[in-house]
């Protein structure tokens, strides 16, 4: 299995933090395949978080890591999204493997606090 980013994870990912800049928690909850596990926490991130990426102009840094779990290969890919002067963006989906009919669900859109800046 991979520990690259897939073309339909890496699509995912565009199309979350799309949605995300244009503000449209609509689409972007039509874009994770399995139900949020509590659809009132993840509007709540969504609604704190997009707008410091409206701010960021697109003016921020990428950086993803890839987990993948030994037992059944599904992936947990973290994406930070610098956002400089004080947030980052992190954004985490669960993979269910890394081809291009892979089950791909949102888990967090958070913002994190740069508090060495």
């Amino acid at each position: 299995m991979s520990t690259t980013i897939s073309q339909a994870e890496s699509a995912r990912i565009e199309s979350a933090i799309q949605a995300a800049v244009s503000g449209s928690w609509e689409e972007f909850a039509k874009l994770t395949d399995e139900p949020f596990p509590n659809d009132a926490s993840m509007k709540e991130q969504f609604e704190d978080s997009y707008p410091w990426l409206k701010q960021a102009r697109g003016n921020w840094q990428m950086t993803s890591d890839i987990g993948v779990v030994p037992e059944d290969g599904t992936r947990v890919i973290t994406v930070i999204l610098k956002a400089p002067p004080t947030v980052d963006i992190v954004l985490t989906l669960h993979s269910t493997s890394d081809r291009d009919d892979s089950a791909i669900s949102i888990w967090t859109f958070f913002q994190q606090l740069n508090w060495d800046d």
